[in-house]
């Protein structure tokens, strides 16, 4: 016999047992040994596919091999309330637990997390899980097609792809599955049962009413049915109930008078077969023919009677359609044919009032809550119309599972009047969060659908002086703001939420801090908001919410990035990309990551590997359609093309989006790439509308986007040769930029005072400052913001180069000067004379290479198969032709001169 589990395996406690008891078999079961003996061969394969509409016996076929049979399986009988992911995934793997109680834990804990992560994460310790299994194991889910969820096929999609050999899957559905069966076939990785193949033959028809109708059938009247039911199970067993206590005359009869289709023939025979059922039995069938399964204390609840399980055991007996359930502890479990439920629920909605039936199903609701059953009390309770009662236990599981069944919730909430969801703050609440986490965030229409429901929270809140839940409320619409691109607003929020929030609350403080924390930084504050971030990311974690974690992270690596700290600015973001692997959503992480990268390579002057970065921010950006990506891409984009030297296509690329931009800070932001564009290209000859635009007050700017204009506006002085305008403009911004650690914005006002000195002749204070730039950007690697400055700055560089006072800043200034493109400088000869570096041969640079690594003289004279005395020769030279005394000062120099 097959070994099911269902019994001793552990599952998660809002799981329906029942979903996972597979049918037993009845007594009248036709053995079907050709099927079976294909679905022995069917475990080479990966998938079996049985497809049949109802009543064909697919289910019975699948019982009837699994119990004759030594192979472990599982089962799980899936409907469409399955159709959320964290719903699926949590069934499939407690069924999967049956065969070792110790796999899919690391899958069951990622879904039971608040922001469950992308199908591939959590499929793939699953997967490497199921590869224990050391015998052959079969799973089946009954009932595929309740599943339409394009999430849900294209995560059973990757789960068959990669299914290990050890375990074969059976899908029992009516309709064929949106799943890569072409693949499969070609593969020989499937097999394939339809209706063809299930029909009855004559001889099984002949055995089958025998045994159903308990009496012998003439072979005329066999003949007859199997010819007009077409050998479907379902019309066959009806008839033989038919049939039962009938005279071979009445049998004659019958079956002359017995035509049409399937439909006819099921409305027909049911009436017929339940007609024939005592008053009793007829009671019962109407009153819970509702109940997607049955057990005899829950139809004792909503009977109000004590009898059931008699009644139960004789509707099974007499093979009336009920299918008994494997057991699971005191309960015996049963469930009707789906067909036949049909039937008696039109019969019973004829015959019983509305009031009734919405009373029945409420008794049934009130069981399955007393019994721990939340999800099926709620699913009866919405059944019957009982709308208040499914939203008080709606908040009951809100309270308990957050939002983790996102598209269980939101289905729920569908089919409540929105009359009724308004007068509950806390359904408001969560189905405003649910629409803005399963819609586009970022476009208006989601803000304005989502916000009647805020606000009728919020003034309930108001009035019962919720403060707590208040604060919770004005946190998340700052999130709200935030993705509309409302950042002033969403600080405001921010700021709000936490005078209302108590310090006990952890998730919403960390979402209020997060975004007070960017407030913070671009008002330049960097300092405090690297204290509020780092409070902001303790709670997020102590939360649980990764989205926020990941930014807070983040926001971090902006704040070393200012810093001029590129190095951990970049471990963070690469940290990013490897986390961030969650739902669709966490695609904009990556996108802003990548987008950092590309801006830490581009300042290091690695464009190729700048532009392969932010061509892959760009990619996200437009697959999320992420304005603020897009737009901040786009403008690095254009940088690097300009750094290239093809400025018109820098043009080209900030054209194409402007028309696309809606937000006005993005659109001030672009416009100054543009006119950065027009002064690197000394084209400032119509920049007057933009100046207008910057010198007007505008309580809407961010601090740190003054500072970008404010310095972009001391560069088009110094262009038009207004220095001393330009060092009023930069001498504002002097004691901001110190206060707050923006070593980044330091250097590049240095570079801009030395500048605007340059072309006011005062080579002291010029040199001063670019000495002062050179030693503050040496050490942070910092090599654009000088580069970006053309020739202009190559000049400054040949001037301040003799007057550097150590070897590492000469070492730094040499470098930056061979970067600049060819006829940048002014004097090549005086240059060349001045930073000319003796070249190392091949062997030398080999030698460079194994010494920077760390070797010894001696491991690099074994490395190289040559004499202690050769590598202490080369050593030697090497040190004199970089003018270095140490191995640490040839690793500075190596790395200065990009010589490795």
């Amino acid at each position: 016999m097959s070994k099911s589990k269902s019994d001793s395996t552990r599952r998660s406690d809002n799981v329906l047992h029942t979903k996972l008891m597979p049918p037993r078999l009845q007594s009248s079961v036709i053995q079907r040994d050709n099927l079976v003996k294909r679905l022995d061969e069917s475990l080479d394969k990966k998938l079996t596919l049985i497809t049949a509409p109802t009543g064909f016996g697919k289910t019975t076929l699948v019982s009837l091999w699994i119990a004759s049979r030594q192979f472990t399986s599982a089962w799980v009988t899936l409907d469409e309330n399955d159709n959320d992911p964290s719903r699926f995934w949590t069934y499939i793997i407690t069924a999967l637990r049956a065969f070792d109680s110790d796999l899919g834990k690391t899958t069951l804990s990622a879904l039971s997390a608040p922001q469950p992560p992308a199908f591939q994460t959590f499929l793939t310790p699953l997967l490497n899980d199921l590869t224990r299994l050391s015998e052959p194991c079969v799973l089946i889910l009954e009932g595929y097609h309740s599943i339409t969820s394009k999430d849900i096929n294209e995560s059973f999609t990757f789960f068959i792809r990669n299914l290990p050999e050890t375990l074969h899957l059976v899908l029992v559905t009516r309709n064929v599955p949106d799943l890569p069966l072409a693949l499969l076939r070609a593969r020989n990785e499937l097999l394939e049962i339809d209706t063809n193949d299930l029909r009855f033959n004559l001889q099984e028809v002949e055995s089958f009413l025998r045994k159903a109708a308990q009496k012998e059938i003439p072979a005329s009247a066999a003949a007859s049915l199997f010819q007009k039911t077409e050998g479907w199970v379902a019309g066959l067993q009806l008839a033989a109930l038919s049939l039962q206590n009938k005279s071979d005359e009445e049998v004659q009869k019958f079956v002359q008078t017995f035509s049409g289709s399937h439909r006819y023939v099921s409305d027909y025979l049911i009436h017929e077969v339940f007609e024939s059922q005592a008053e009793s039995a007829q009671n019962f069938l109407l009153k819970t023919s509702f109940l997607k399964s049955l057990t005899a204390s829950l139809c004792d609840a909503i009977m109000e009677s004590s009898n059931s399980a008699s009644l139960l055991e004789q509707l099974e007996r007499e093979n009336l359609f009920l299918v008994r359930l494997e057991q699971s502890g005191n309960q015996i479990w049963y469930r009707y044919n789906p067909l036949f439920a049909e039937s008696i629920q039109f019969l019973a909605r004829q015959r019983l009032s509305d009031s009734t039936i919405q009373s029945l199903l409420g008794k049934a609701s009130d069981w399955y809550e007393y019994h721990g059953l939340l999800e099926d009390a709620i699913e009866t309770a919405l059944q019957a119309n009982l709308f208040g009662r499914a939203m008080t236990l709606i908040e009951k599981y809100i309270e308990i599972h957050d939002l983790r069944q996102l598209y269980t919730l939101n289905r729920w909430l569908e089919l409540i009047p929105r009359q009724d969801i308004l007068k509950r703050p806390i359904i408001c609440f969560t189905f405003a969060q649910i629409i803005l986490y399963s819609e586009d965030r970022f476009a208006t229409a989601t803000g304005l659908k989502l916000e009647p429901f805020l606000a009728a929270a919020e003034s309930i809140w108001q009035t019962q002086e919720n403060h707590a839940s208040l604060g919770q409320l004005l946190s998340f619409r700052g999130n709200v703001a935030w993705w509309q691109g409302d950042f002033p607003k969403a600080f405001g929020l921010a700021r709000k939420s936490l005078a209302e929030l108590p310090e006990s609350e952890v998730f919403w403080r960390g979402n209020s801090l997060l975004m007070v924390s960017y407030e913070a930084l671009h008002e330049g504050r960097i300092l405090d908001a690297q204290d509020l971030i780092l409070e902001a990311r303790a709670l997020l974690g102590a939360a649980q919410n990764i989205y926020g974690v990941l930014a807070a992270i983040q926001l971090l690596s902006e704040i070393f990035y200012l810093q001029g700290e590129l190095e951990q600015s970049e471990q963070l973001n690469q940290q990013i990309l490897v986390d961030a692997v969650g739902d669709e959503s966490m695609l904009d992480d990556q996108g802003i990551a990548s987008l950092s990268l590309a801006n830490i390579a581009y300042e290091r002057n690695e464009l190729d590997q700048a532009e392969r970065f932010v061509t892959r921010a760009l990619d996200l950006g437009k697959q999320r359609a992420n304005e603020m990506l897009q737009a901040q891409a786009t403008i690095r984009l254009a940088q690097i093309y300009s750094a290239k030297g093809d400025v018109s296509g820098a043009q080209d690329f900030l054209k194409s989006i402007e028309a696309r931009i809606q937000n006005p800070a993005l659109l001030r932001e672009l416009q100054n790439a543009k006119v950065m564009l027009c002064i690197s290209s000394n084209d400032i000859s119509a920049l007057d509308w933009w100046v207008k635009m910057v010198t007007a007050e505008n309580h809407n700017t961010l601090h740190l986007e003054e500072e970008r204009e404010a310095f972009t506006l001391a560069r088009l002085r110094i262009a038009e040769n207004k220095p001393k305008e330009a060092l009023n403009i930069l001498n504002s911004w002097s004691s901001d930029v110190m206060a707050n650690g923006r070593v980044r914005s330091q250097i590049e006002k240095l570079i801009l005072e030395a500048l605007a000195y340059h072309v006011e002749s005062n080579r002291l204070r010029s040199n001063e400052r670019m000495i002062d730039a050179i030693a503050l950007g040496q050490p942070k690697e910092f090599r654009r913001l000088f580069l970006d400055e053309g020739t202009k700055m190559a000049a400054l560089l040949q001037a301040v180069l003799p007057s550097l006072p150590n070897r590492t800043l000469s070492m730094f200034a040499t470098t930056l000067l061979h970067s600049f493109p060819a006829g940048s400088l002014a004097n090549s000869t005086a240059t060349k004379s001045s930073v000319q570096i003796e070249p190392l041969s091949q062997q030398e640079l080999r030698v460079l290479r194994l010494l920077v690594a760390g070797l010894s003289n001696a491991d690099i004279a074994q490395e190289l198969v040559v004499s202690n005395n050769t590598i202490k020769t080369h050593v030697k030279s090497i040190y004199r032709k970089l003018n270095v005394k140490s191995r640490e000062e040839a690793r500075q120099a190596a790395r200065e001169l990009k010589l490795l």
